[in-house]
């Protein structure tokens, strides 16, 4: 049963945080505060955390990385404003009185690629569907109530340089697109959807990733990957649970040291309802390549899930979930599904943390 947005089940007493922060270039510098947030795990469950790569049939080794080369300018380090009450990004235009009302209430065209949600998820009559005037009108299903959401211009500005739009050529050649966040130098964090897609083929042939993307203008240039990580939970058994995957960049296109990156971090239950939270991405309803940010409280928290009313499109599949603590960004989730009874991302628990952390610490 559920009570207050938490399954009653799934209550314990929980004040561990783990947290890991590192924003802008320069040296690293890292906090982490460990300890157990989950009970013990059962072998089933822990198997569904182990990392599988594009790049290996199993084992651990060295990677060879496709080399592509990296077009980008250097840019400062300069980070974005926050609201007075420090969790959310300070957004001109935007009402933030909503939260508080929230329980009551170019050379290639983007414009006809679909989020990688409809390649997993969607027979090929619906993702068929959504390419059509009337199945972008759908897309609007996600958009809960009132759409408030704002477009970010200033893409050149950290935080918002470090997501990246995504464009995905499926092994068997369908084009898609999706959203990632870079947690380091060469670490590109998305939804496992957006890197393996069970119905067409497996992993991705290539990415492209733009970060800070505003349009046809790529302040950054781009890199491609054929480079992916993900977990058995998602690429074995399909759980939206385990819906998450990583990007690795070319050993020569190390965007995290040039815009930046996030921190993340792993919260209890209580740290997490009703908390204020970030998300911003590129959705396929807007013009092409626009980046669009929105806001709102998390309302229900599973042990594995967030739920939130954030506005969201097809499109933004990968995008951070974001909170502000002592001036630094934390990503508490990874947005997977849009739903109109509440859109939700994949929970940054221990072990995706650690995973996480694997990732961003193994390509450097």
């Amino acid at each position: 049963m559920k009570k207050n947005g938490i399954y009653e089940d799934q209550i314990t007493d929980e004040t561990a945080v783990i947290e890991e922060s590192f924003e802008g270039t320069g040296d690293l510098i890292e906090t982490d505060e460990f300890d157990d947030t989950l009970g013990e795990e059962t072998e089933e469950y822990a198997n569904d955390y182990l990392e599988v790569s594009s790049e290996s049939s199993g084992g651990d080794q060295d990677f060879e990385d496709l080399e592509t080369p990296f077009e980008g300018n250097e840019s400062g380090a300069t980070e974005g404003s926050q609201t007075e009450d420090g969790t959310l990004e300070k957004v001109s235009g935007y009402d933030y009185s909503v939260l508080e009302e929230q329980e009551n209430e170019e050379e290639d065209n983007d414009e006809n690629v679909l989020d990688a949600y409809y390649a997993e998820f969607g027979d090929p009559t619906a993702a068929m569907l959504m390419r059509s005037e009337s199945g972008k009108k759908m897309m609007q299903e996600v958009v809960i109530g009132k759409d408030d959401r704002k477009q970010i211009k200033g893409t050149t500005k950290y935080p918002w340089r470090a997501i990246c739009s995504l464009r995905i050529k499926a092994k068997d050649g369908t084009s898609w697109i999706g959203t990632g966040f870079l947690i380091g130098p060469r670490t590109v964090i998305t939804a496992g959807h957006v890197v393996y897609m069970h119905k067409h083929g497996g992993w991705a042939k290539s990415i492209e990733v733009i970060p800070g993307r505003n349009g046809a203008k790529k302040p950054y240039g781009s890199c491609k990957s054929s480079h992916f990580h993900s977990v058995k939970g998602w690429t074995k058994s399909k759980k939206r649970s385990h819906d998450y995957g990583a990007i690795i960049l070319p050993k020569n296109c190390k965007y995290g040291n040039k815009v930046g990156y996030f921190g993340y971090g792993n919260y209890g239950f209580f740290d997490l309802l009703g908390l204020k939270v970030n998300l911003s991405g590129y959705p396929g309803d807007k013009p092409a390549g626009t980046q669009w940010w929105h806001a709102r409280k998390i309302k229900t928290v599973t042990s594995r899930t967030l739920v939130y009313n954030i506005d969201t499109a097809g499109g933004q599949s990968g995008s951070p979930v974001w909170r502000i603590k002592n001036g630094k960004r934390y990503v508490v989730g990874i947005h997977t599904n849009g739903y109109s009874l509440g859109n939700s991302a994949t929970r940054i628990t221990k072990p995706v943390f650690k995973n996480l952390k694997n990732w961003k610490n193994k390509y450097k």
